[in-house]
């Protein structure tokens, strides 16, 4: 027969909305402190970043979770601002792949020794806490196709003047 549900075994939401790694890291702190903890929608939020998950403890275990919790600080990940881009999706750092971007406004350094590139206030550039890259989201004014096809005329006339000049001197 079926066990019929009682408020002993009825699931009840702690947290929701949290990152795997988050649900993850307070499930063991419960884990530790003898509350048994259930992760809704744990495997698909360990594939795919988008997806949220959930922490549910048992009924009669809500008031000793939450004493538990109560005696957290705070939690790393949640004091750092999420930044969306324009489909939504959190924006990450095209070196690390971190999530820890920021907007950047500022003197950015360059790989080059005393040139350095001006961020101005909607420029689109940002700055990794992770490993402190500087990067921007949007393409320059000089796209790459405009550059190839002026370097591609150069060098094509520069080989037609070399032709032509070898030319010139067979016939001397």
């Amino acid at each position: 027969m079926a066990e019929r549900l009682t408020d002993y075994n009825r699931l009840i939401p702690l947290r929701t909305g949290l990152d795997a790694g988050d649900a993850q890291m307070l499930k063991s702190l419960l884990n530790a402190n003898g509350i048994e903890v259930f992760l809704n929608g744990e495997n698909m939020a360990s594939q795919n970043f988008s997806v949220r998950t959930d922490v549910m403890v048992r009924g009669v275990d809500k008031t000793r979770a939450d004493a538990v919790i109560e005696k957290i600080a705070t939690m790393p990940r949640c004091q750092i601002p999420r930044h969306l881009d324009d489909d939504g999706e959190e924006r990450a750092c095209s070196h690390c792949g971190s999530t820890r971007v920021h907007p950047f406004v500022g003197e950015v350094p360059t790989s080059v020794p005393g040139i350095r590139l001006a961020a101005v206030e909607g420029g689109g550039w940002f700055h990794c806490l992770q490993c402190d890259s500087y990067y921007r989201d949007r393409r320059s004014r000089f796209s790459g196709l405009p550059i190839a096809l002026m370097w591609s005329i150069f060098l094509g006339g520069f080989g037609f003047a070399l032709y032509w000049f070898i030319d010139w001197l067979k016939w001397l």
